[in-house]
């Protein structure tokens, strides 16, 4: 009864343990057999100067396990049998661990930097070929440009020349030389024949004639402003007289403003 009653219990601890923990599918001779094959890879890959670690135990998926132990991988720096010896005690560790605790460790490969370079590889070939490239596409861009500046050139140049010889050979003499030509040939001697001809002997009569009248009437002139002279004197007199005369009678009737007025008059006389 008892041994039946202890191996119920061990069933049902069993299962109980079975339903929260999973169970890894792993052997003894699964174990050597691994052991052997990763230590193969590693002895191989020392070639290529590259340490391949042991493949992770793979664990049946449970959703509910938390308590995951990680597998820190050993230094690339150390060597073959170091290395070994790490792992050899690493999964000699995980072992006593998982039937100690039940709890499932994983066994992860270090990180490569190759699988995550995301840049091509430096090719100079290529690079050489994208230089050429370059370079001749920039030569058939300036190319191109250098013959639009030529037709440019041409189609600006060779209007404006024709009008320029155009301006410079005909408009040219037509409304410059043309008039300077004339002008000197028959416009210049026409006045210049026209003024010593005719202006300017009459200007020079003229201007003798009244000299000779103002030099033979300047005595006459005088003489009549001295006989001229006394009777103004007496026609001023007589002026003065008579505005004192009518002052003296606004006084006596007393208006001494047309007084005052009057005698200003008289001052100005």
């Amino acid at each position: 009864m008892t041994t039946a009653t202890t191996s119920s219990i061990r069933r049902h601890n069993e299962r109980a343990e079975s339903n929260t923990i999973p169970t890894p599918h792993i052997h003894s001779s699964n174990l050597v057999n691994n052991s052997i094959s990763n230590i193969r890879r590693s002895r191989k890959s020392m070639d290529n100067n590259k340490i391949l670690y042991p493949n992770s135990i793979v664990l049946e998926p449970q959703s509910n396990n938390r308590n995951i132990n990680y597998y820190v991988p050993p230094i690339p720096e150390l060597s073959l049998n170091q290395s070994e010896q790490k792992i050899k005690v690493k999964y000699a560790e995980l072992l006593v661990n998982f039937f100690e605790t039940h709890h499932p460790s994983y066994i992860f490969e270090p990180l490569r930097k190759e699988y995550y370079w995301t840049n091509e590889p430096f090719n100079d070939e290529k690079i050489s070929q994208l230089d050429k490239l370059l370079h001749n596409t920039s030569y058939f861009v300036q190319s191109i440009f250098w013959y639009l500046r030529i037709l440019l050139a041409i189609c600006v140049t060779i209007p404006i020349e024709i009008i320029h010889t155009v301006l410079d050979g005909l408009v040219k003499p037509i409304l410059i030389r043309i008039p300077i030509i004339m002008s000197d040939t028959v416009i210049k001697p026409f006045y210049s024949g026209l003024f010593n001809a005719f202006i300017l002997p009459i200007g020079i009569l003229l201007w003798n004639t009244s000299d000779l009248f103002a030099k033979t009437f300047e005595p006459f002139i005088r003489l009549i402003n001295l006989l001229c002279e006394p009777c103004i004197d007496c026609f001023r007199s007589i002026r003065k007289s008579s505005l004192k005369q009518i002052s003296d009678q606004k006084l006596n009737n007393g208006d001494g403003d047309h007084h005052m007025e009057l005698k200003k008059a008289t001052l100005y006389v």
